[in-house]
């Protein structure tokens, strides 16, 4: 039963997603790019077909709640999107098969950026809004994921997280997720709109705007030309005060703006996501840029980019002298730290690096006061023992994912620094980083068909995070 509801369900997600390729279908219609027009077009036949017949052969099974259609949901509807996403990549550059296409599909429904066609669709332009238009609708449904399944099983300690929206009766998994949707849609688009609106004041065209404010919010990291370079400063300003507001809880913004009273306190996390952002630049600068003050500008819009696993970065920036490799790590610990819990970011996330602060404290003050009693506290409500152990968990597999990851590219040929920036960029969803990471790398497009597998692999577990994955592979959850 449980299956059915779940073919149900991923056909609900391919018609949805298919539907808005009905936009870049359109564009390249009114530009008369016939060949990218043609793709769309096929795509949009193909996964309308697959995904009404899932829609009609199982829509009349009933809604039920079980552990197991919860947990595959987010995996098996990645996937789904995944090659929805990459469809139209697949039938516009056909002699690159469908492997190319499927990780194309992935970096996009994931907010990653990366892209295995560098160089062939930059000047398509119905091709470049589908792959900022994909990824801004994969950071809208990261939110609600996290806001919905992932709290429903307590994936890496996030019903710590206490949302103030108003559900209703879906309190619980899947039926959450239509809830969550709902509420934050508004929001989300008013936030787009509202970047769009001020890179105009810049004097950014409309259309270019529109892509920077979608990549912005989705913390993507994908310019209108392809490219994460930006070198206006007034541009620079803008997106990254965007950028902090997509770091931040959009639940808890929706209910600062609506002035709605939140039954705990909040914005711990918040203050962390600043206060590390400021250390971060305070770090970049004495490294990169001593006594530059335009580098400390530089500093900081590369540290909210890096924290953000948005990517973007000054055209002129780079690390130089015995600064380069330090500097690289800094972005590295930023990516992997992320943003709160409830945002489009990769990494981490600031919920369980407070959690793991207030363990360390509490270690520390046991040392001081050995027959002390001090109970662990966030924002007011009590950490259970089962969700530390679901933190530890989550970073243990995210370390975990990272070595192994590595590892493998190295095996399969990749020099060891570009492996393992490969893969801090797939698993931390900050693709355009990369070029900051390691200044050599050649890019994506001239991987084999086993490593962008790879790559896939770990965006997807980046997105969904690694903690899900692992339960997947327990003998206790396939015996239901």
């Amino acid at each position: 039963m449980w299956r059915s509801r779940l073919f149900y369900l991923i056909g609900c997600w391919i018609l949805l997603l298919s539907a808005t390729q009905a936009v870049p279908f359109f564009i390249a219609t009114s530009l008369e790019e016939a060949h990218a027009a043609s793709g769309f077009l096929a795509s949009i036949m193909v996964m309308s077909v697959i995904g009404g017949s899932l829609f009609l052969g199982f829509r009349s099974t009933p809604q039920i709640k079980v552990t197991r259609l919860t947990i595959l949901l987010p995996v098996v509807g990645g996937i789904a999107l995944a090659i929805v996403a990459g469809m139209p990549f697949f039938f516009i550059f056909p002699d690159q098969g469908l492997v190319p296409a499927f990780f194309e599909g992935m970096s996009l429904i994931t907010t990653t950026g990366s892209s295995a066609y560098e160089g062939a669709h930059e000047t398509i332009v119905s091709i470049a809004f589908w792959r900022v238009q994909a990824s801004w609708i994969g950071g809208f449904l990261a939110i609600c994921m996290t806001l919905s399944i992932l709290t429903a099983i307590n994936s890496g300690g996030v019903q710590l997280h206490r949302s103030p929206l108003p559900y209703g009766d879906s309190e619980t998994g899947y039926p959450r997720l239509r809830a969550a949707a709902i509420s934050i849609a508004p929001i989300y688009a008013l936030f787009t709109v509202a970047c769009c609106a001020f890179l105009m004041l810049t004097g950014v065209p409309l259309f270019e705007a529109l892509q920077l404010a979608m990549s912005a919010i989705s913390t993507t990291g994908i310019g209108p030309d392809g490219s994460n370079k930006i070198e206006d400063v007034g541009t620079q300003a803008v997106l990254a005060v965007f950028m902090v507001f997509a770091m931040l809880n959009w639940d808890i913004m929706r209910a600062r703006l609506l002035r709605v009273k939140a039954k705990h306190p909040q914005g711990l996390e918040s203050k962390s996501v600043l206060l590390l952002v400021a250390g971060g630049t305070v770090v970049l600068f004495l490294l990169a840029f001593p006594g530059d003050w335009l580098g400390l500008w530089h500093s900081l819009f590369v540290a909210i980019s890096a924290m953000s696993t948005t990517g973007f970065s000054p055209a002129d920036m780079g690390f130089t002298g015995d600064g380069i490799d330090a500097g690289a790590i800094i972005l590295v610990v930023l990516a992997c730290l992320g943003g709160a819990v409830a945002s489009t970011t990769g990494g981490i996330k600031q919920l369980r690096l407070i959690v793991v602060y207030f363990l360390t404290r509490k270690e520390v003050d046991r040392l001081a006061h050995p027959h002390g009693v001090k109970s662990l506290r966030f924002q007011s409500f009590a950490i259970e023992r089962r969700d530390i152990e679901a933190i530890w968990l989550l970073v243990g597999a995210f370390v975990l994912m990272l070595v192994f990851g590595s590892l493998f590219l190295a095996i399969l040929g990749i020099d060891f620094q570009s492996a393992l920036a490969m893969s801090v960029s797939a698993l931390t969803l900050s693709g355009p980083l990369i070029t900051m990471i390691d200044p050599y790398f050649s890019g994506f497009s001239g991987l084999t068909e086993v490593d962008y597998m790879i790559m896939s692999g770990l965006m997807l577990l980046g997105r969904i995070e690694a903690s899900l994955f692992l339960a997947l592979i327990t003998r206790s959850f396939w015996r239901g």
